[in-house]
């Protein structure tokens, strides 16, 4: 239930807080929600509580914020190693390329941004455990026992074993980038069940929470969000709608919420995974397969990943036009699969409805849409033959895309930056902002001669980068129509491109 807090008058650190008194287990110290993030200072160790969450880094650049976990036994004992709890994304070649040259990544503690002398660094030996089907979390092993970690003088957080899901008051601790003093920060806000499907790009999660704490950012990935009044870690930060346009949503850095194929879209919202049976991938201070929680029980593998531009798909022009489509390319590690389209994420993880068993040598799907528009969803498991019936790991390893299928809008205009050079040369940049500025066709003539309404198509040049164009070749007439992510293209622009 979200608490009320009775508001007076005084300040630290420039944020709104209570007394003392009124809140006295208050580990906000009476940071009123939504308001600025605390920088947190700990000369005097003030703030030492919270030591043990940590930037990680690769070789020397900072990337996202990571928790010490306290895993000791019930006799208080570290017998084991250290580990670390973060965002599946923040780990290497999830979200993208594995680099080919060998990175060190390790964590920085102690990363206050008064005693930058204090920081007390440990490499990271390995990931034991990421999801980044059904959540967004991982688990990393350090090269140094926990035992050792807190004889450094690192405090390690504790898993929440229990949390009821109500709407309940938080701390987010974490190393933001992208403001004026780096170094951990508190911030205090309200988190929330979505009681919806999280879509992002291409993937899709159930069972997310948010919260609309502030001054959150990039490298804010991984941080852990805390009860206010225990310490203990409630789930993990993943993502965030912060700098987002609506025009963005549903894509990468702009998640939105989708509840019966409708999309949600809240600006200055982030969003966390909760970490309430984590605690039994630990078993007297080592971590543990034996529990389902953390165990790869992927059945099959998608590899080769085409990009699919008809993720966001058009309505058909009229009643008469053929439905739109869903087209995907990829690779599985099994000879064959099924698949079928829903509205309801979840539904991807009933065997009911699947495709009959088709050949995965060179997949391709081409599967029309029903005129509903929204979400829809693309779900695909792979099976070893057709007689293979599905089990509880197949349906809850489905592979999941979402589909936007958009109402037949008018495509936007194009919106060029033309800068004419002191070379007297033209440059011209063209928006790019996935889906709706998705490329240009652009065409050049002379300026008296070319009527941009008269040009085929066809005679266009399809663009995603700059053009300049030569003192020598003006004057011109620039014809450019921008192209969405659906493949369709606006009216046409037309610019002069003369010398003064």
């Amino acid at each position: 239930m979200r608490k009320k807090h009775m508001a007076i008058s005084c300040s630290l650190a420039g944020a709104l807080f209570l007394s003392a008194n009124t809140l006295a287990a208050d580990l906000g110290e009476g940071l009123i929600n939504e308001t600025d993030s605390v920088l947190l200072k700990n000369r005097n160790n003030n703030y030492t509580r919270w030591n043990g969450v940590g930037k990680i880094f690769r070789d020397d650049e900072p990337s996202c914020t990571a928790s010490l976990l306290d895993t000791r036994d019930k006799n208080d004992k570290a017998a084991g190693p250290a580990y670390l709890l973060t965002a599946a994304h923040c780990v290497l070649g999830v979200a993208g390329p594995r680099p080919d040259t060998a990175i060190k990544e390790s964590v920085k503690f102690n990363y206050f941004n008064d005693t930058t002398d204090a920081y007390r660094s440990y490499s990271i030996k390995q990931t034991l455990w990421k999801d980044f089907k059904h959540t967004d979390l991982a688990i990393m092993e350090l090269d140094a026992a926990l035992s050792t970690l807190l004889e450094d003088g690192i405090t390690p957080l504790r898993l929440a074993s229990e949390w009821a899901g109500n709407a309940t008051d938080v701390l987010v601790v974490g190393a933001p980038e992208n403001l004026p003093e780096s170094g951990l920060r508190m911030a205090a806000c309200t988190q929330e069940p979505t009681a919806a499907t999280l879509v992002e790009g291409f993937e899709a999660f159930d069972g997310t929470l948010k919260n609309r704490c502030k001054e959150i950012r990039p490298g804010s990935s991984g941080s852990p969000v805390i009860d206010r009044q225990s310490g203990h870690i409630l789930s993990v930060l993943a993502t965030s709608t912060y700098g987002a346009t609506t025009e963005e949503k549903c894509f990468s850095n702009a998640p939105c919420e989708v509840m019966n194929g409708q999309i949600a879209w809240s600006i200055d919202t982030h969003y966390s995974h909760s970490i309430d049976k984590l605690s039994d991938c630990f078993s007297e201070g080592f971590f543990t397969t034996a529990s389902n929680t953390c165990t790869a029980e992927s059945t099959f593998k998608i590899t080769d990943r085409k990009y699919w531009p008809t993720q966001y798909v058009a309505m058909p022009k009229d009643p008469g036009s053929p439905d739109a489509v869903i087209n995907a390319q990829f690779s599985i590690s099994t000879p064959f699969y099924r698949f079928k389209t829903v509205r309801n994420a979840l539904e991807c993880r009933s065997p009911r409805n699947y495709s009959g068993t088709i050949d995965a040598k060179d997949a391709v799907i081409d599967t029309p849409l029903s005129r509903d528009p929204g979400m829809h969803y693309l779900c695909v498991v792979g099976v070893e033959s057709s007689d293979q019936r599905p089990d509880v790991a197949m349906m809850k390893n489905a592979w999941i895309t979402p589909v936007q299928l958009i109402d037949r809008t008018p495509v936007k205009m194009p919106e060029p930056t033309i800068l004419l050079g002191a070379d007297w040369n033209y440059n011209v940049k063209w928006r790019y902002q996935i889906p709706v500025y998705f490329g240009t066709l652009y065409y050049a003539g002379p300026a008296n001669d070319t009527d941009c309404s008269k040009v085929n198509i066809a005679d266009y040049i399809n663009t995603f980068e700059a053009v300049e164009f030569k003192a020598e070749q003006l004057p011109l007439t620039l014809c450019s129509r921008n192209t969405d992510l659906s493949n369709r293209y606006s009216k046409v622009r037309t610019d002069l491109l003369a010398l003064p």
